[in-house]
């Protein structure tokens, strides 16, 4: 979600606009901030919890002066990412007490998970319910950042057709490869089909279902898994022969281990729109994922798909997805996902999509 906004937020600043980012302190990080292309940011008073990923809102004194201080920059609209945070409630507040017009992107498709049992799943489903109907009740405009975010707001009673997609600058993520040689690093050889994973190393992106399926395709295979996680102990323990952990990986490394990469497995239990989807298709790489978010719109494009979306994430389906994607994949087909990325899932049409959100909100607003 930090990578989006940012993206975004340049990408508006490119489109002559002033963006002000609003979010939740965190440790070592400035309260006020001004970067380098203009964006400003402002870190609010909060506790984290979860190593940032649950901030909980101080209000108070410190955090009205800083909010007075964004007024005084002009603000004309606001967006709002996710439902459930405290400043989620305090944007979409701020919009109602200024009279602006507020879009709140969801980047969900599924329930929160803490993936450690039933009762603090159940709390958190709670919690969920119960922030999101404050958004409902402060007059938010809805939008998903994938068509499957925006179909499970229905969940929570809100009808929208908007989406505001995540998006990647194609030729620049291409461009930033390190040219760094994994095949040759790794001792896999050329004629050997290279299958990537990238993600969290947590059971709800399904490393370990990943492992499983190359169990199944045997030694003309061989997988790399990008990325830290919880279940890494577990990986390292059942890692078969034909498959290696290289840990998180920077742009750079990232672009380069894609650049040589022949099919993109990643078996998760939801998403709202996965990056990792669109760097593989930058790079042409055909994805074999289950039909969660951002999936179709990264590989479904006049009446292709570039790829393969599966009905299910169990390692049989994957081991099945990835040879029937083999069995079909040209040179001329990867040119085609490269060019569909990025023509239509730039950075440029996703600020088209949030212009269009706002002039919804703002008919809203008008009772229009």
């Amino acid at each position: 979600m930090e990578t989006f906004t940012a993206n975004l937020a340049h990408q508006l600043v490119l489109g002559g606009d002033g963006v002000c980012v609003v979010t939740s302190a965190r440790a070592g990080a400035p309260e006020v901030e001004t970067q380098e292309d203009g964006v400003r940011i402002v870190r609010l008073p909060s506790t984290q919890l979860m190593g940032g990923r649950l901030p909980l809102s101080r209000h108070g004194s410190r955090e009205r002066s800083l909010l007075s201080a964004v007024s005084g920059l002009g603000v004309d609209r606001v967006l709002v990412n996710t439902r459930f945070y405290g400043t989620s409630v305090t944007g979409l507040r701020f919009a109602r007490e200024h009279d602006l017009p507020a879009v709140l992107l969801d980047h969900g498709s599924a329930w929160l998970t803490f993936g450690c049992g039933a009762v603090p799943d159940a709390a958190a489903h709670a919690w969920e319910r119960h922030m999101t109907a404050r958004d409902v009740s402060l007059g938010a405009t809805f939008a998903g950042i994938s068509e499957k975010s925006a179909a499970w707001l229905s969940t929570f009673g809100i009808k929208t057709s908007l989406v505001i997609p995540n998006a990647i600058d194609a030729a620049s993520f291409r461009g930033e490869s390190s040219g760094r040689d994994f095949r040759f690093e790794l001792g896999i050889p050329n004629d050997k089909t290279l299958v990537v994973f990238v993600g969290r190393l947590a059971p709800e992106k399904g490393p370990e279902r990943l492992l499983a399926a190359m169990g199944q395709l045997g030694e003309k295979y061989a997988c790399v898994l990008a990325g830290e996680g919880a279940l890494r102990p577990q990986l390292e323990r059942d890692l078969p022969a034909n498959a290696h952990l290289v840990g998180n990986l920077g742009h750079a490394d990232l672009s380069a281990l894609l650049s040589q990469t022949d099919v993109f497995c990643l078996p998760t239990r939801s998403e709202g729109f996965c990056t990792s989807l669109l760097e593989a298709g930058a790079w042409g790489v055909p994805c074999v994922v289950p039909d969660v978010g951002g999936a179709r719109e990264v590989l479904c494009h006049g009446g292709n798909t570039f790829g393969c979306i599966t009905p299910d994430r169990e390692p049989a389906t994957m081991a099945e997805g990835i040879r029937q994607v083999l069995a079909s994949w040209t040179s001329g087909r990867s040119q085609e996902l490269q060019a569909h990325v990025e023509r239509d899932l730039s950075w440029a049409k996703t600020a088209q999509a949030l212009e269009h959100a706002f002039a919804q909100a703002r008919r809203g607003s008008l009772g229009v």
